[in-house]
């Protein structure tokens, strides 16, 4: 098994692949276009994505019902942001008591990532932080696109979390209770700039970022990403980094930490990361779905067997979160992961 200590990690090779040797792209408007749940389980596109899934944790989608306008509105608002005046940016900086704002000194496994981040999640008093999104003061278009673009995202996410479940020959709609209007999803805008951020600051942070984002994995359930055409992005698998190439009109999926466990390894959650970047600005907007605050996540019935006895303790989520986000803003020790919670026989 390969080692995941970050010295080996980083120094494995990134592949110089063959065609079939890339993270898939699978087209799922037939799961998109179904207009119930138990419609999922004829489209095509769930092989494909069960498969992706349990061999590389990643891929990618086309046909997604994600509108062209509103994706092109959100990336004129992403860059908006970023183009914004410092102290703008300071103003809604985010704190350890509020995850939600702005911040450009942000952590990945105790190590400095470079660059800038604008978080948010859905309207009202969050329940895992008990604090409210802070928005920066420019005028309301920012906002309602932003927003509505959220939205769309939780949508397609919960199309792909019944793919996911069908995989496991799961009803579709098996987890719906710890998503449905319950979910405690977040949408990122990442700014990964040339120039370092900090270079300037008076803030106290940890001196080198050499990465966009060094590697993890992630920890709810699912990520929507939208990358731009700079490139950067690698996923771990078999002892190599591959790109995850942009591709015209498609989103970037991947398994995430509480999928993992739900099914008991059959799906997988990738290390992944995101190279500094040396000539050009890269923007992305990865959406994060994540279940319900009261969710405890641990191997489903249906994953269990003699052969293959449950691999986790069971996860609280909003707890399991609120470490994370810990482990995120600051170094307050080891940064909260899954394999704290595997079993005896298992670890």
């Amino acid at each position: 098994m390969v080692s995941n200590s970050s010295q080996d990690l980083d120094l494995h090779p990134v592949a110089d692949f063959a065609l079939d040797d890339q993270v898939p792209v699978i087209d799922i408007s037939g799961l998109v276009s179904a207009g119930d749940a138990r419609d999922a389980i004829a489209s095509p596109a769930v092989d494909a994505i069960a498969r992706a899934s349990r061999e590389w944790g990643f891929f990618q989608v086309v046909n997604h019902g994600v509108a062209d306008q509103l994706i092109e509105d959100a990336w004129c608002q992403t860059r908006r942001f970023f183009a914004l005046p410092d102290d703008t940016k300071q103003s809604i900086l985010r704190t350890r008591e509020n995850p939600w704002g702005y911040y450009n000194n942000e952590l990945t496994k105790n190590q400095r990532d470079k660059k800038e981040v604008f978080d948010f999640t859905m309207p009202g008093v969050d329940p895992i932080y008990g604090c409210e999104n802070r928005w920066p003061h420019v005028d309301g278009e920012f906002k309602e696109i932003m927003l509505a673009y959220f939205e769309a995202c939780a949508a397609l996410s919960l199309k792909l979390l019944e793919a996911f479940c069908v995989g496991l020959d799961l009803p579709p709609d098996y987890l719906h209770n710890d998503f449905v209007g319950t979910h405690t999803g977040f949408l990122r805008l990442n700014c990964y700039p040339v120039r370092d951020p900090l270079e300037k600051s008076s803030l106290v942070h940890k001196p080198i970022a050499d990465r966009g984002v060094h590697h993890h994995t992630d920890a709810g359930a699912l990520t929507v990403l939208l990358q731009d055409e700079v490139g950067g992005l690698q996923v771990h698998k078999d002892g190599q980094w591959y790109g995850v190439l942009p591709t015209k009109g498609a989103f970037v999926i991947n398994t995430g930490d509480m999928m993992q466990v739900w099914s008991n390894d059959y799906y997988r959650a990738a290390m992944h990361r995101v190279l500094a970047m040396q000539n050009r600005d890269r923007y992305s907007l990865p959406f994060f779905y994540n279940p319900a605050a009261s969710t405890r996540v641990s191997p489903l019935p249906c994953t269990i067997s003699a052969a293959r006895p449950a691999a986790y303790t069971t996860i609280q989520w909003g707890e399991f979160r609120g470490k994370r986000t810990d482990g995120d803003y600051a170094d307050y020790g080891a940064e909260v992961q899954i394999a704290q919670y595997r079993t005896g026989d298992q670890a």
